[in-house]
């Protein structure tokens, strides 16, 4: 894989995470419209959340960056 050929596959995997998550986005906001005034979940101060947010951005940072450094570090 050449270099052009690579930062096309990495311009499509950001485009598919960006139209995952603005999917899922808006399917929550749909989905949270249409219940009405019903009391939501208080998740501040949890645990779970705070780490599962911070860990899921460093494991696609992790994926985007693995591959382009080994493509410009191999000899």
């Amino acid at each position: 894989m050449n270099e052009f050929d690579f930062r096309w596959a990495l311009m499509l995997l950001c485009l598919l995470l960006f139209g995952m998550s603005f999917a899922v986005l808006l399917w929550a906001a749909w989905r949270h419209h249409r219940r009405g005034d019903v009391e939501g979940v208080n998740f501040h101060s949890s645990l779970a959340v705070e780490i599962a947010w911070t860990i899921a951005p460093c494991i696609i940072v992790l994926l985007l960056v693995w591959p382009t450094a080994r493509i410009f570090w191999t000899p």
